[in-house]
């Protein structure tokens, strides 16, 4: 996931805040699995799949070994002799055999579709969890931006007061008293938008969460660096048995499997058991008859053979999706993790030399610009270097997270490898 620019000016901050007030969370890791927990928790997908699942499983037990038993009446209309003799009614009962390995191939068809089902909710939390936990994410960066945005205004006010000291000096011009008044006015502007948007990412987070639209969301801090990243390698060689839509199709498969073998035992003959007796209703029953029947399934060979047939071949799209997602899932690992690694790596520079070398040197050209050595322009320019670099370094540890937040949707309980950023 990219996590966009903000839109932070032509000045920028000198310094960041450190340490957070009580009035803000830094979204550390049980901060992101208590976000994550709620999404899942409160979004009606989730529940859906969980009631099909649910389902799912009252189907495994309407698969019956037994068949329901059939009773018959029938009369005889005839004279009264041949009535006395053979019956004027008959009671005729027949109950089909069981087919213990039909029976056991269709339970194992329904099992399987219920595995795969509460796989489906797996797939479902897992993307709403990272959904979420990247909402977060962005609102924190929000936030950082914001942040810069102040100080930067605290900055430009503060330069202001030294434009107008400046003018006192004999010889000197009220002209960069008035470019720093514009930049305030249009700073000012800018940190407007800025937390209007942020107000909109934090209705849209509620939304997603299950709350109210409105409800306050504390200032959130990014951390001031990334986590160690998983190697991408450890990663692929856990999505058989991490992610849970392989493990779903995978039960599907097995389903396609049981339902191939179905198919094929309801080609074979069935038997029945059927009792007859002839009553008379004078008297009581004049005989009886057990006998087995057997269906002929050889007169509709051809559409069995279609069954059969088409369960076959569901059998080999299935296997085929299996193989399909594994190597569309397996791309996603490594574009994540490297997406990850690489922001990692950045988010360190921009924090190290880079961060340092841009703040000496704001520093320097303000102070020459204090004794008339340097231009307002050579200020300027210097400030939006050292604000550019902040908020890429910023962006850059929200990129990291929202990465190993895709990362974790996919291959959930991350434990492998890790590597350290150099």
């Amino acid at each position: 996931m990219k996590i966009p620019y903000l839109s932070i000016g032509l000045a920028a901050a000198a310094t960041l805040h450190a340490a957070t007030t009580p009035e803000e969370i830094s979204i550390d890791t049980p901060f992101l699995a208590s976000i994550r927990a709620e999404a899942v928790r409160h979004h009606p997908d989730v529940a859906a799949k969980a009631a099909r699942a649910r389902a799912a499983a009252h189907g495994i037990r309407t698969v019956r070994l037994w068949e329901d038993p059939m009773v018959g009446l029938s009369l005889k209309f005839a004279r009264e002799d041949m009535r006395r003799d053979e019956g004027d009614f008959a009671i005729s009962i027949d109950q089909p055999l069981p087919r213990p390995k039909l029976t056991a191939a269709k339970r194992l068809q329904a099992t399987e579709e219920t595995l795969a089902k509460q796989e489906e909710i797996k797939v479902s939390a897992n993307d709403l969890a990272a959904e979420a936990a990247r909402s977060v994410i962005e609102l924190a960066l929000a936030d950082e931006a914001i942040s810069l945005r102040s100080a930067q205004l605290r900055w430009v006010s503060a330069m202001i007061e030294n434009a107008r000291q400046k003018t006192a000096t004999p010889g000197s011009s009220s002209t960069d008293a008035l470019r720093l008044e514009t930049e305030r006015l249009r700073d000012q502007q800018m940190l407007t938008a800025d937390r209007r948007t942020r107000n909109s990412m934090a209705q849209q987070l509620n939304i997603l969460l299950g709350r109210s639209p409105d409800r306050p969301w504390p200032t959130l801090r990014l951390p001031a660096t990334p986590r160690p990243t998983p190697l991408a390698s450890s990663e692929v060689a856990r999505i058989d048995l991490a992610n849970p839509e392989i493990r779903s199709l995978k039960h599907m498969a097995e389903a396609a499997r049981a339902a191939t073998t179905v198919a094929e035992r309801e080609a074979k003959p069935s038997f029945a058991i059927s009792f007859e007796s002839n009553i008379y209703s004078g008297s009581g029953p004049r005989d009886a008859m057990i006998g087995l029947k057997m269906n002929l399934p050889w007169f509709n060979r051809s559409s069995y053979q279609a069954g059969i047939s088409q369960a076959t071949e569901e059998q080999r799209a299935a296997m085929k999706d299996i193989e399909a997602a594994h190597r569309s899932i397996q791309s996603r690992v490594v574009a994540a993790t490297n997406e990850a690694a690489n922001a990692a790596v950045q988010a360190d520079a921009y924090s190290g030399e880079i961060l340092t070398s841009a703040t000496r040197a704001a520093e320097t050209t303000e102070s020459a610009w204090i004794s008339s050595s340097a231009t307002l322009l050579d200020v300027m320019e210097s400030r939006r270097a050292l604000t550019e670099i902040r908020l890429e370094q910023r962006r850059l540890v929200a990129a990291h997270l929202a990465a190993l937040e895709t990362l974790s949707s996919l291959v959930p309980q991350s434990g492998g490898a890790f590597h350290k950023h150099n």
